[in-house]
């Protein structure tokens, strides 16, 4: 016997390359009919951000994330093939709804594999693997070997491990493989959106923060209020500098967090260091784009203000407060936006 060719369906890049194999057989007399099962090309399945406070929604052929949660949406067809043609065909859909914790390392995932529209093609059954990537525990519950027709609900869960300071990025690699006796066993795969694990809030003896999960592909959003009395000021000057700065920094585009120390004292410098300030008592120099973020320390696309120092301390509080309730890290994408 042979190894035939593997048949290939493509999900989008995000997804990998759906592999099916099939076994013929081949001799010097007339080859009795062999059969197998391959799959069919699905549909391109495209990543879409949702708001980061709204849980992701599904639509068909689509990955959509918030900073924790995704579901991803797919569409799948099993071929039953006799020398190599087509004589049935089992199509449905997999969804899948995983969501993180931003405070623990443990997290669960559910899917169904849908109702299938069977065409000659019963008796193919299914079974579900998932690897979780290094350092990422699975445990799958799936009624393993049950036969395409009826819906079937799965889930997974995942046990992370990580270093002090230090992070992990993987996304769960899914592995779908499809039997039926007298027939060669075929299968696909695909991930999900690449997800993060992470212990980096940390003081100088302590953490601020447990260690906890997001997708860092989702940039979160912080918000102030101008009508906030203890930000006020602050809403203003950013709201004013977001409109008059080129590119709209941090509205119509991200800033981009960033953690050494020295860099940000430098920003800070570089932006207030010549600003008089009436009384550096009552009031600080305000300056946009933040200087924790690689867009700020540049005068010529920059703002400064000089606002009372507590609502300056205040607006920067809940920046930092932010910073660890999405767990925003160096070099992370997020949006700033004033109500």
């Amino acid at each position: 016997m042979r190894i035939s060719a593997p048949g290939k369906a493509v999900i989008g890049a995000s997804l990998g390359t759906l592999l099916l194999t099939g076994v013929s057989a081949a001799s010097a007399q007339a080859a009795p009919a062999h059969y197998s099962l391959t799959a069919a090309q699905v549909s391109n399945v495209r990543t879409v951000h949702a708001d980061t406070a709204a849980a992701a929604s599904c639509r068909i052929n689509t990955i959509n994330i918030t900073r924790t949660s995704m579901c991803l949406y797919v569409d799948a067809r099993v071929d039953v093939l006799r020398n190599g043609r087509p004589v049935g065909s089992a199509t449905f859909d997999i969804k899948h709804s995983m969501t993180l914790k931003t405070d623990k390392l443990k997290w669960a995932e559910s899917f169904t594999v849908g109702k299938a529209r069977l065409v000659n093609a019963g008796g193919i059954r299914v079974n579900v693997s998932v690897g979780g990537g290094k350092g990422v525990k699975t445990a799958v519950k799936f009624p393993q070997g049950s036969t395409l027709g009826p819906a079937r609900k799965g889930t997974v869960g995942y046990a992370a491990r990580v270093a002090k300071k230090k992070q992990l990025a993987s996304p769960a690699s899914y592995r779908f493989t499809f039997t039926k006796p007298g027939y060669s066993t075929g299968g696909f795969t695909y991930k999900s959106a690449k997800y993060r694990c992470d212990d980096t809030f940390w003081g100088p003896k302590k953490r601020t923060k447990n260690p906890g999960c997001v997708f860092p592909g989702a940039s979160p959003v912080f918000s102030l209020s101008r009508g906030d009395a203890k930000v006020k000021e602050s809403a203003q000057h950013i709201l004013d500098a977001q409109t008059r700065i080129a590119g709209h920094p941090g509205a119509s585009t991200p800033l981009h967090r960033i953690t050494n120390e020295k860099t940000i004292n430098a920003n800070r410098k570089a932006m207030c260091g010549n600003v008089p300030n009436p009384d550096p008592t009552k009031y600080d120099c305000d300056e946009y784009p933040f200087a924790a973020s690689k867009e700020g320390g540049n005068p010529a696309r920059g703002s400064t203000r000089i606002i009372s120092a507590g609502d300056n301390r205040s607006a920067g509080a809940r920046l930092g407060g932010f910073y660890k309730s999405q767990r925003v890290l160096n070099g992370d994408a997020y949006y700033v936006h004033i109500q």
